[in-house]
C-alpha cells in the first residue's frame, strides 16, 4: 500500500541529507509535536508544526524523479503560458520569506514587516522583469535531418527580440523531447540580446538510438534578474530527425575468416575509377584526362584539379539479415547486429564492392558509392527490430544474389554464401 501510494505520487525518496541543520530542524519539529501533545488547544503550535514538517520534507529528502511532482505536472500544462520552477536559492528565498512573515505576525515587530516587504517586493520584480526578458521574441530553429549515433549534432535555434527598447538578457534555449529516448542534450546560452537583433543558440544533442526521433518544440527559458526562479515558455511542433547508425564497429578481423576477403587485391581496393558516381577532387598529374578537370576548383586555387569517379567494376555482395526461428528477441543484441551489419557494408563499399542490403520487406538492389551506403544506412535507421527475421535466412541458396554475407541479429554469426567456398565467424 505504501509503495503504490509512493508511485502515485511519484515521491520515492533517494536518501536523506544527514547534517547539523537537519538534525536542528528535526529538534524544532519534534518539540512542536510535543508543544500540540502538550497544549492541544493552541492553533499556533499546529500551524508551526505544519510548517517545520514541510521545510524538513523539502530541504532535507532527496528525491529520485524531483521534476515529476504534482507542482511541476501542474506547471508544465497548457494552462499556463509560462512555466516556473524554483532554483536552490528560490527555495531558500521562499522559506526565509514565510518564516520572517510568521514571526512578524507572532511578534508584531515592525523591522520584521520592512523585511517582508522586502523579499516580497524582489520577488516581485524578479517576476516582473523575467516577464519582460521572454516578450515578444520571435523564434526559428534549424535541425539537421540526419545524425549518426553516439555522436554530437548541433541545433540552432535563431531568436529576434521584438522589442523596441528593452534587451533581453541571458536566454537558455533546449529541445522539448521525450524522456525515455536517451537523447542527452546541453543548453545554449545567449548572454544578451539587444532590441530589435537577432542571435542564435546553439543546442547539442547526443542520440543513443537509431530511427525516427521526435523533436516536439523548443523552450526558451531565463534566470534574469536574481536567478531565484526559471522562468520558461514552450512553443511545441511535431518534427524528427533520422538517426543513422554509426556503422564503425571493427569488422576486418571478421571479414577475414570469410573467403570474400581471399581476394588477393582485397586490401588495395580502391573506390577510384571513371564510373558516374562522383567520389573527391585532387591534384592534376601528367596523364590525367582533361575531360575531368573541375574548372571552379582550378579558378578558385593556383593550379589544376580534376574530378575523381566511383569504379563500376568492383565485386558484388549483399548484406543478408536473419536471425534464429522462436527465439525470444533481444532487442539489445539485435541492436548491436544492426551495428554490424552497417559496420560491414561501408568497410565493402570502402573497397569498390557493389553492396546490397536483404531483410524483411527490405530489398535494395547491389550499388557502390557514398549514395549506395546512404540508402542502406537509411533503411537499417528505420528497420524494425521486432520482426521476424527467420523467413529471410530460410530463403538461402534461392532467388539470391551471388555472394551474400549473413548476419543473424540474434546470435551476432556471420557467414558467406556463393564465391569461392563458404565461411562463417562469431563475433
Amino acid at each position: 500500500m505504501k509503495d503504490r501510494f509512493l508511485n502515485i505520487l511519484n515521491m520515492y525518496p533517494k536518501g536523506v541529507k544527514l547534517s547539523l541543520a537537519g538534525l536542528i530542524m528535526l529538534f524544532l519539529t519534534g518539540s512542536s509535536l510535543y508543544m500540540i501533545i502538550k497544549f492541544p488547544f493552541y492553533t499556533r503550535f499546529k500551524v508551526i508544526f505544519v510548517l517545520f514538517f514541510v521545510i524538513n520534507t523539502l530541504l532535507f529528502i532527496r528525491f529520485r524523479e524531483p521534476r515529476n511532482n504534482l507542482i511541476q505536472k501542474m506547471m508544465q500544462s497548457k494552462f499556463f503560458p509560462r512555466k516556473l520552477t524554483f532554483t536552490m536559492e528560490g527555495k531558500y528565498l521562499v522559506f526565509i520569506t514565510l518564516g520572517i512573515g510568521f514571526a512578524a505576525v507572532n511578534t508584531g515587530i515592525n523591522l520584521l514587516y520592512l523585511l517582508m516587504t522586502m523579499l516580497l517586493s524582489m520577488i516581485v520584480a524578479s517576476g516582473i522583469l523575467s516577464e519582460l526578458t521572454l516578450k515578444k521574441l520571435r523564434w526559428e530553429v534549424d535541425l539537421p535531418s540526419e545524425a549518426t549515433v553516439s555522436s554530437e549534432t548541433l541545433a540552432i535555434l535563431a531568436i529576434r527580440n521584438g522589442k523596441r527598447r528593452l534587451s533581453s538578457f541571458s536566454l537558455e534555449g533546449e529541445l522539448l523531447i521525450p524522456e525515455n529516448k536517451g537523447i542527452v542534450q546541453k543548453k545554449g546560452t545567449l548572454l544578451k540580446l539587444n532590441a530589435g537583433k537577432e542571435g542564435q543558440i546553439l543546442v547539442r544533442l547526443i542520440f543513443s538510438q537509431r530511427g525516427k526521433q521526435e523533436i516536439r518544440g523548443v523552450s526558451i527559458e531565463t534566470r534574469f534578474p536574481f536567478s531565484f526562479f526559471t522562468k520558461s515558455r514552450h512553443y511545441e511542433f511535431n518534427r524528427s530527425v533520422l538517426v543513422l547508425p554509426k556503422g564503425e564497429e571493427p569488422v576486418a578481423q571478421t571479414l577475414s575468416r570469410l573467403t570474400i576477403k581471399q581476394l588477393e587485391d582485397f586490401e588495395t581496393m580502391d573506390n577510384r575509377g571513371q564510373g558516374l558516381e562522383f567520389h573527391s577532387v585532387r591534384q592534376m598529374y601528367s596523364g590525367d584526362d582533361w575531360r575531368s578537370v573541375h574548372w571552379k576548383k582550378t579558378a578558385a586555387g593556383q593550379g589544376f584539379v580534376i574530378r575523381e569517379f566511383d569504379s563500376l567494376a568492383g565485386r558484388r555482395a549483399t548484406v543478408c539479415l536473419t536471425g534464429n526461428r522462436g527465439s525470444q528477441i533481444v532487442y539489445q543484441q539485435r541492436e548491436k547486429g544492426i551495428e554490424l551489419a552497417a559496420s560491414i557494408a561501408k568497410f565493402l563499399v570502402y573497397r569498390d564492392f557493389q553492396v546490397g542490403l536483404l531483410g524483411p520487406n527490405l530489398c535494395i538492389e547491389e550499388g557502390g558509392g557514398p549514395s549506395s551506403l546512404k540508402r542502406i544506412f537509411v533503411a537499417l535507421a528505420l528497420l524494425d527490430a521486432g520482426q521476424e527475421f527467420q523467413k529471410i535466412g530460410s530463403q538461402k541458396n534461392r532467388n539470391l544474389p551471388e555472394t551474400c554475407i549473413w548476419i543473424n541479429l540474434d546470435s551476432l554469426n556471420v557467414s558467406q554464401t556463393g564465391g569461392v567456398a563458404k565461411g562463417e565467424s562469431v563475433i
